[in-house]
C-alpha cells in the first residue's frame, strides 16, 4: 500500500488538470485570498473553539496533540515525536474523546499512548475543541472535553466549481518530506465526488544536545527515575559502621561456618548480647562506634561506579524516531432539495518508532555467573492500519417543529501492533460500528435545541507474545437534548444525556491474568451514567459580557483500566487493572468574561472540577527486571482547576492588508484531594506529568501577495509537582518560536503558495513535563520546511 494510493490520485488529477487547462477562469486578480489568521486563535464562543481549514494550514503538525497545542488550555500529550494527543486542562487519553463528524473514532491512544489516532490532517476543513460541557452531547468519554474533526471525504453539498482540488509538497531540514492532494467535483446537478491521499516519511529526527535528560546522569539518581531514564547505575553500598555499638558474638563465632550464610555486615549490630547455645553472652564493643551522631545519619553510604545506558545513544540524534506514513480517502454525495446522502471510505497506515527500548525477554534470575546473559535491548516501534467506511443522510423539514434530522454511522476495523525491534508483542485487532441520530427543532421565538441517540460497539481480540490484554468488548448507548434559549442579550443552554455502558472480558487460555489487585477474575461490568450542563450567558453590553457554567459528568472505566495486565511494552510498565474499579464522577463550574473595543478584544475563565474515583495509574514501588515499573489502576479524589486568559488585536487598513496580534496564558492543576495514605505516599499533592504553566504571543499578517506568521512560547518550570515514590524532577523551561512566510502567484493560470516554515527556530532543548518519556527524549531541534500548495 507504499505509494499505490497516493499514485492513484495523482493520476486522477493530472488528467483532470489537462482536461480545465483550456478554461482561463481564474487568475490571482480573481482568486479571493483568505485573511490570514494568527497562530492559535480560533473562532470562540464560550463553549466551544473552531480552527478553519486557513488556520490548519499554519497550525499543522506531525500529530493531532502538537497541531491543537497552541489553543489556550491545550497541550500536547507527547509519547515522541510520532505519537501526541490533545491534553485539555490537565486531562487526555480515556477523557478526552476524539470523533470525526460526531462519530467516536477508533481510538487506542487513551488504552496505549503509543498508538496514534488515525487522523489525515490534510482531509479536514476544521476541528472543533470543546474544553469543557462536551458530556451531554458525546458522553462519560468527554468528562475532559472532545475534539470534533469536520471531514472531507463526504461531500456536504454540491460544489461551485465542476472539479476544483488542491496539492501540497513540502520537505524539510529535520521534518523529512510530506505531500498530500485533494481533488472534488460535480457529476451533473446533484451528485458531488471527493478523492484523495497523502504521505509523509522521515528518518531519525536531530536534537540539539543529548537524547536523555541530565537527570540521567546524576549520581544521586533514584532507581524508580532511573527505570524511566533506561539507564543501568552500577551502584555499590557500604554499611555506615560507624553507627553500630556492637559486634556480634555469635556471628563472630560462625561467620566462616556455611550453614549459617552469613556475612561481614551482620557483624555489626546495636543489640548488647547475643543467644549462643541458649546463653545470653555479651557483644564486644565496635571500636568504630560514634556516638552522638544525628538520627537521621543514612545507615549505608552509597557509591556510584558508573551509570551505563540501556542501549547506545548518540549525541544530536534521537534514536528510533522515524516515521512513514500513507492515507486514501473516497467519498461520493447525492443532493436534493430536501434531503441528502453521502458515502465514503478512508484507509490510514503508518509505521513508526518510540524514543525508547526493551527486551524482548526478561532475563531468569539466577546466582551463577556463568549463567548470567547480557541483557539486549530493542527499539520500540508501532505499526498500524485501519479501514473505515461511512454513511451520512439528511432530511430538511418543513414540520413546525423539526428543522433537520441527521444520521451518520461508520464501521472502522483496525490492525494496531507493538514491536520490539521486528517482533511482535502486542496486536490489537478492532472492530467499530458507531450510529449517531439527531433531530434538530425549529427555532420557535427564544427556543430551539437539539435531541438525538448514539449508540458504539467495539470488539478488540488482542495477540503477541506478551499480551497484556485478554480479548475484549464494550457497547455503549446514549440518549441526550440540548435545549437553547435566546433572550436579547442572554443566550442559556440546558443539557441531560443518558449512558448505559457494558464492558465484557473473554477468558482463554493464552492470555495470563493480572498480578495486579482484581483484575485477574475479568468481571463483567454495566454501567449506568447521569451527564447534565448548564450554561449562560449575558451581553451586559455590546462591548462586554459574562459566562457561567455548570456540569455534571460520569465516566466508565475503559479496557486498560479494568482488565490491563502483564508487561506493557509500549509504555515500559507492568500496567495491572481492577475490575473492581467505579465509574468516575465529576462536577465542574466554570466562570468567564470578555470584552471588545474597536479591534481589541480580552477574554479569560476560571474553572473547576472535582473529580470522586478519579481512575490512574499508580506508582508500586516496585520494579521487575528489564526495567519495568510495576503500576496499578487506583481510584481517589482528585481537583483540577485552571485559568485561561487571551487577548487578540485585528487591523485592516486597506482590502488585502491586515495585522493581527495574539497573547494568552495557561495554568492548570491537578491536585489530590483524598485522605488516601497510598496515593500520597507515591504521588505525593499533585499528580507527576502535570503540564506547565505557560504564555504565548503571536503575530500574523498579510498585505498584497505576502503573507506571514511568527509565534513565540514560553513553557515555564513545574511548581506544583508531584511524586513517582520519590519526589517528580522538574524539567527545565523553555521557548518555542515557529514562524512562516508564505507568497502568492499563479503560473499557467493556477494558483500557487509557496512557503518557507520554520519551527523551534532557537533550537531550544525542549523537555515537556507532561511527557512521560521526558527524561529519554526531547522535542525535535531546529526545522526549516520548503513548501508548495497549488489550488487545482
Amino acid at each position: 500500500m507504499r505509494f499505490a494510493y497516493l499514485s492513484i490520485s495523482i493520476l486522477f488529477s493530472h488528467a483532470l488538470l489537462a482536461q480545465n487547462r483550456d478554461e482561463k477562469t481564474d487568475s490571482l486578480k480573481t482568486i479571493q485570498i483568505p485573511i490570514t489568521t494568527v497562530i492559535g486563535q480560533g473562532t470562540r464562543d464560550g463553549k466551544r473553539v473552531f480552527i478553519n481549514r486557513e488556520q490548519l494550514n499554519i497550525l499543522q503538525s506531525t500529530t493531532l496533540g502538537e497541531t491543537l497545542s497552541r489553543t489556550p488550555s491545550v497541550q500536547n500529550a507527547s509519547f515522541g515525536p510520532n505519537a501526541g494527543m490533545p491534553m485539555i486542562r490537565s486531562l487526555s487519553g480515556n477523557r478526552v474523546r476524539v470523533m470525526a463528524d460526531g462519530l467516536s473514532l477508533n481510538d487506542l491512544s487513551g488504552i496505549t499512548p503509543n498508538i496514534n489516532t488515525q487522523i489525515d490532517l490534510e482531509n479536514l476543513s476544521g476541528i472543533e475543541i470543546y474544553k469543557a460541557g462536551a458530556n451531554v452531547l458525546f458522553g462519560g468519554r468527554a468528562i475532559g472535553g472532545a475534539i470534533n474533526l469536520i471531514d472531507n471525504t463526504i461531500p456536504k453539498a454540491v460544489y461551485k466549481k465542476q472539479v476544483q482540488g488542491s496539492a501540497v509538497v513540502e520537505a524539510g531540514t529535520n521534518a523529512g518530506h510530506r505531500e498530500s492532494i485533494s481533488v472534488k467535483g460535480n457529476a451533473g446537478k446533484r451528485w458531488a465526488w471527493h478523492i484523495g491521499g497523502s504521505q509523509q516519511q522521515h528518518g531519525n529526527l536531530r536534537i540539539p544536545g543529548n537524547t536523555k535528560s541530565d537527570v540521567a546522569y546524576d549520581p544521586n539518581i533514584d532507581h524508580l527515575t532511573a527505570d524511566m531514564a533506561q539507564v543501568h547505575v552500577d551502584r555499590r553500598s557500604e554499611m555506615n559502621l560507624t553507627l553500630y555499638r556492637y559486634l556480634s558474638r555469635f556471628v563472630q563465632e560462625n561467620i566462616n561456618n556455611p550453614e549459617w550464610g552469613l556475612s561481614e555486615f551482620e557483624l555489626y549490630t546495636n543489640e548488647p548480647y547475643s543467644n549462643i547455645d541458649g546463653e545470653r553472652v555479651q557483644n564486644d564493643p565496635n571500636p568504630l562506634y560514634i556516638a552522638g551522631q544525628p538520627e537521621d545519619t543514612p545507615r549505608y553510604n552509597s557509591t556510584v561506579l558508573g551509570i551505563q545506558d540501556y542501549a547506545p545513544v548518540r549525541k544530536g540524534i534521537m534514536p528510533n524516531s522515524h516515521a512513514d506514513s500513507r492515507s486514501v480517502h473516497v467519498g461520493a454525495g447525492y443532493m436534493h432539495n430536501k434531503f441528502r446522502l453521502g458515502m465514503g471510505y478512508k484507509a490510514i497506515e503508518g509505521y513508526y518508532g518510540i524514543p525508547a527500548f526493551a527486551q524482548l525477554a526478561k532475563p531468569k534470575h539466577t546466582h551463577n555467573p556463568a549463567e548470567m546473559v547480557e541483557p539486549t535491548y530493542l527499539p520500540i516501534n508501532t505499526r498500524t492500519l485501519s479501514h473505515s467506511g461511512h454513511f451520512e443522510g439528511a432530511y430538511k423539514s418543513d414540520n413546525l417543529f423539526i428543522s433537520e434530522v441527521l444520521v451518520r454511522y461508520s464501521y472502522q476495523r483496525g490492525d494496531d501492533r507493538e514491536l520490539v525491534g521486528i517482533y511482535r508483542v502486542n496486536k490489537f485487532d478492532s472492530k467499530r460500528h458507531n450510529v449517531r441520530g439527531e433531530v434538530n427543532q425549529q427555532k420557535w421565538r427564544f427556543w430551539s435545541g437539539t435531541t438525538g441517540v448514539d449508540f458504539s460497539d467495539m470488539q478488540i481480540e488482542s495477540d503477541g507474545e506478551q499480551r497484556y490484554l485478554p480479548d475484549v468488548s464494550g457497547r455503549e448507548l446514549g440518549i441526550f437534548t440540548l435545549q437553547k434559549f435566546d433572550f436579547k442579550r442572554v443566550n442559556a443552554s440546558l443539557g441531560y444525556r443518558r449512558d448505559w455502558v457494558a464492558r465484557r472480558a473473554v477468558h482463554d487460555e493464552g492470555y495470563v491474568v493480572s498480578r495486579g489487585m482484581a483484575g485477574g477474575k475479568l468481571s463483567d461490568r454495566d454501567f449506568g451514567l447521569h451527564q447534565a450542563a448548564a450554561d449562560i450567558r449575558w451581553d451586559i453590553s455590546s462591548n462586554f459580557f459574562v459566562r457561567s457554567a455548570a456540569s455534571h459528568a460520569e465516566r466508565a472505566p475503559d479496557f486498560n483500566e479494568l482488565y490491563a495486565g502483564n508487561d506493557h511494552f509500549a509504555i515500559l510498565v507492568e500496567e495491572n487493572g481492577d475490575d473492581r474499579s467505579p465509574q468516575e464522577r465529576a462536577l465542574s463550574y466554570e466562570i468567564g468574561v470578555g470584552m471588545k473595543f474597536q479591534n481589541l478584544q480580552l477574554s479569560g475563565s476560571h474553572y473547576t472540577s472535582s473529580f470522586k474515583n478519579y481512575l490512574y495509574l499508580a506508582h508500586t514501588g516496585i520494579s521487575r527486571s528489564g526495567g519495568f515499573l510495576v503500576k496499578e489502576w487506583r481510584a481517589s479524589d482528585t481537583e483540577i482547576s485552571g485559568w485561561e486568559a487571551q487577548l487578540d488585536y485585528h487591523y485592516t487598513w486597506q482590502e488585502g492588508s491586515m495585522l493581527e496580534f495574539l497573547a494568552f496564558f495557561d495554568l492548570v492543576k491537578n491536585r489530590n484531594t483524598s485522605d488516601d495514605d497510598m496515593r500520597q505516599w507515591a504521588e505525593g499533592d499533585f499528580m507527576p506529568n502535570l503540564p506547565t504553566s505557560r504564555y504565548g504571543l503571536s503575530a500574523g499578517g498579510q498585505h498584497g501577495r505576502w503573507m506571514f506568521n511568527a509565534s513565540l512560547d514560553r513553557y515555564l518550570k513545574q511548581r506544583f509537582l508531584g511524586k513517582n515514590i520519590n519526589l517528580e524532577r522538574p524539567m527545565p523551561a523553555y521557548t518555542m518560536v515557529r514562524a512562516r512566510v508564505g507568497h502568492r502567484f499563479t503560473i499557467l493560470d493556477r494558483a500557487l503558495l509557496t512557503y518557507v516554515d520554520c519551527n523551534n527556530l532557537l533550537n531550544a532543548e525542549a523537555r515537556p513535563q507532561n511527557s512521560p518519556l521526558k527524561y529519554l527524549a526531547p522535542l525535535p531541534g531546529r526545522n526549516i520546511s520548503l513548501g508548495l500548495r497549488m489550488e487545482i
